[in-house]
């Protein structure tokens, strides 16, 4: 398996959309401004648009930008509401556990 990750990967940000054609999967770290950032904007249409299946991982500490899912549900634009948040996906919850850090 593949795994692009924006940040280190996406060599020029005008090919955003390109690299969202090419991934299968779009997973979505939830917390507090995602749906603020224009380039994760641009990311979620772009998946949205071409019907890709999502995973969706919400921060839990709040220190860190977490916020309960209908905080995130309430900044997410209402356009991407129902492709992001819609259907039985339940969102992977991410703990961060401090031994488990000092591991990978």
């Amino acid at each position: 398996m593949k795994v692009f990750l924006d940040i280190d990967d996406l060599e020029d940000v005008g090919e955003l959309e390109r690299y969202i054609r090419q991934t299968t999967v779009i997973l979505i770290f939830l917390s507090r401004g995602y749906f603020a950032s224009r380039n994760c904007l641009r990311e979620a249409h772009a998946a949205q648009q071409l019907a890709k299946p999502l995973c969706l991982v919400l921060e839990m500490d709040e220190a860190k930008g977490g916020a309960p899912l209908a905080a995130m549900q309430a900044e997410c634009p209402d356009e991407l509401r129902p492709y992001v948040f819609g259907g039985k996906r339940a969102p992977i919850h991410w703990h961060r556990v401090a031994d488990l850090q000092l591991l990978t």
